[in-house]
């Protein structure tokens, strides 16, 4: 049985351009993905930009034979003595045009793309920027990957059980929260401790993906939904198993608890009002990361049960084969029932909760707007008299205040117009679709004919 698909105009181009296909310079093959929720299997490959792509096996089995330059028909023969079936050379130029426009294959001596295309997932991060380079996070996931062993877990865990039963009945939340707002200098001193806590999160995602085999890269910061986020490119952990990627999910949250654990010990020791509030903070934060209705640690824990790394991607496909009378979409038979189960639940639920936030946010929009510029004056204006008056801890706090009350406004109004440019190319494209269906009908369809043929029998 021949391995083919349909082949297009761009197989007879590729063919009259006497290419010799290679595997473009960076690919590495990842092999196959275990643990997804995929009905047939699937394999992974990086590309030179650390772009991690899931390809069918055959797509795969091209890239793999061409580990060095061939001409169509030497690779073609190539992959059908590996797989013990026959593709011939339009079926390889039609794979090989699906293959080279995202950077995985190349024509030898051609010049390599100088951008590649990206995968842009919805509601993902935007204005990203580096805060630890690769080479530092891969430094300080090696040196903390040991607080993963199974011991040391354990230990950690009971541990933070403890505390908080000891805290829940001996300290005074409300007495140290007063203590902590009437002194500039503690409160300047929380926001330290909870910035480096949130940092000491993302080494947690780095941790667990070095300590399951895979590499870590980049820890930074960026603005997710209306709110500044940081985030760790752990991409490399989807060639781990099922149980190593959502290690690499919890690593985050484990690493607040340790950080629980330490400002909990040194409030012990020392009584302080500002240590206590830190504890607190940070169990809210873990809460907030739970849910999982946006891209936070709740979300990829759900989306690795599941087997599908975007559960998003998933969102359409589901909706419009749960319509009456419309047939199940492909990427949706495609899942296997448990991840079927998943993903559909997991639908329902964020889609209507999505829409009531997103409708409040564009109706409260221009209130929201005012009220900021209106607040943002009055920080201003504390932040120039702190600071001509040589108050440095309250000059820098009116400038966390500020900062972090306009980057929300800013990111809903990124959200909004996000939107709207969506909106905009999704009408776009369906009206140039309908004005080539219309010219195609007028030239091959003869309007308001003056006869009509009676249907003839064949024999």
């Amino acid at each position: 049985m021949a391995l083919q698909e349909p082949a297009t105009e761009a197989s007879g181009l590729i063919a009259d351009r006497g290419v010799h296909w290679v595997r473009s310079a960076g690919v590495e093959l990842l092999g196959e993905a275990t643990g997804t929720g995929l009905t047939k299997p699937v394999f992974l490959v990086r590309r030179s930009d650390g772009q991690v792509v899931q390809l069918t096996e055959l797509l795969y089995r091209v890239i793999d034979a061409a580990d060095a330059p061939q001409a169509p028909e030497e690779l073609a023969a190539a992959i059908s003595a590996r797989l013990g079936k026959e593709l011939d050379v339009d079926g390889l130029n039609t794979l090989a045009g699906r293959l080279e426009p995202i950077g995985l294959l190349s024509d030898d001596g051609a010049v390599p793309p100088e951008h590649l295309e990206a995968a842009k997932p919805i509601l993902a991060l935007t204005l990203k920027g580096t805060l630890i380079p690769t080479r530092g996070v891969q430094f300080l996931a090696g040196v903390f990957r040991f607080l993963f062993v199974p011991p040391v877990v354990v230990a950690a865990v009971l541990a933070f059980v403890g505390l908080d039963v000891y805290l829940a009945f001996r300290a005074d939340a409300l007495q140290a929260l007063g203590a902590v707002l009437v002194t500039p200098s503690a409160l300047l001193a929380l926001y330290g401790l909870i910035f480096v806590g949130t940092v000491f999160h993302e080494i947690g995602h780095a941790a667990a993906c070095r300590y399951g085999g895979a590499r870590p890269g980049v820890i930074g910061i960026g603005l997710y939904l209306v709110f500044p986020a940081f985030f760790t490119n752990v991409t490399d952990s989807y060639r781990l198993g099922r149980a190593g990627r959502i290690r690499t999910d919890l690593g985050g949250l484990y690493f607040n608890l340790l950080w629980v654990l330490a400002a909990g010990g040194a409030f012990l020791a020392s009584g302080s009002p500002f240590l206590l509030l830190v504890v607190i903070v940070t169990q809210l934060q873990m809460l907030q990361q739970l849910p999982p209705f946006v891209r936070l640690d709740g979300y990829f824990v759900l989306a690795d049960l599941a087997g599908i790394p975007d559960l998003f991607a998933r969102v359409k496909p589901v909706l419009t084969s749960l319509l009456p009378g419309r047939p199940t979409d492909p990427r949706v038979s495609e899942l296997k029932p448990y991840s079927r189960w998943i993903v559909t639940v997991w639908v329902l639920t964020v889609v209507p909760f999505l829409t009531i936030v997103l409708t409040w946010l564009f109706i409260t929009l221009p209130v929201v707007i005012g009220q900021t510029v209106q607040a943002a004056a009055v920080h201003v204006s504390s932040f120039t008299g702190f600071f001509a008056s040589g108050r440095p801890v309250e000059a820098i706090l009116a400038a966390i205040a500020l900062v972090l009350l306009v980057l929300p406004v800013a990111g809903l109004c990124i959200i909004l117009a996000q939107l709207a440019m969506n909106g905009v190319r999704v009408v776009s494209a369906r009206l140039a679709s309908q004005r080539k269906r219309r010219a195609w009908t007028g030239r091959h369809v003869r309007r308001n004919p003056r006869h009509r043929q009676a249907p003839t029998a064949r024999a």
